[in-house]
């Protein structure tokens, strides 16, 4: 099975792509439930991955001008016009600094929008983070959890197949919250053990930073 990413892979389309994510992410964010530090979040990256890019084009090409006007005047051909000393690239001010990881740190947002109960195919074609080539055989993906008590900790056996990762949620008794993003079989939740209860684990497959599949059947240990 192979399913194309909706992220392109060339940065001047990342550019144009994550600039687009952004303006409709504004649009879509009281609905998914999304804050204004998110929205703050994504534009700044946006401003700063589009500025980043632009540097390195602008000194990409001054230096290649550089070169061959060096070049030039360094081996001629002699009474070949020499023409104008380069420019100094302009200075273009720079965005609010972020943190390093804007693509690592998109995925995740991503994952945290299609898990909404107010997520849509409509709002994910809208701001563009459903692939473009949608395999079919993803529909019956399913995890299977096993729970075992190790070194006084809940381990959650999974088997990773076909995906990338796995989105696992957890209820320890007031409700289900996200837990953790696992790639890498198995996974230990070591949150403290404070008295007896039942905790329930539950889990999706995720491939190219999408869930795909159904949830698995719900899984409970006794922990004391």
């Amino acid at each position: 099975m192979s399913k194309a990413g909706y992220l392109p892979r060339g940065d001047k389309e990342r550019v144009l792509w994550l600039n687009h994510f952004a303006s409709k992410f504004a649009v879509h964010s009281n609905t998914l439930g999304l804050s204004p530090a998110d929205v703050a979040s994504v534009n700044n990256d946006a401003a700063m991955f589009t500025y980043l890019v632009t540097q390195v084009e602008m000194h990409t090409t001054a230096k290649e001008n550089r070169v061959t006007y060096k070049n030039l005047i360094k081996d001629g051909p002699i009474g070949a016009p020499g023409g104008m000393l380069p420019m100094p690239v302009p200075a273009i001010a720079a965005p609010t600094v972020v943190a390093p990881g804007i693509f690592p740190r998109l995925a995740m947002l991503v994952q945290r929008i299609k898990s909404t109960p107010t997520y849509t195919e409509a709002i994910g074609k809208d701001l563009g983070v459903i692939s473009a080539q949608q395999s079919t055989d993803t529909t019956d993906l399913k995890p299977a959890l096993k729970l075992v008590i190790k070194g006084g900790q809940v381990e959650v056996q999974w088997v990773k197949g076909k995906a990338d990762s796995i989105r696992i949620e957890k209820d320890s008794g007031t409700g289900w919250q996200f837990l953790t993003v696992d790639s890498i079989p198995h996974y230990t939740d070591k949150t403290p053990i404070t008295t007896a209860a039942t905790w329930k684990y539950r889990a999706m497959y995720i491939i190219s930073d999408e869930l795909v599949g159904q949830w698995s059947d719900v899984a409970s240990i006794g922990v004391s």
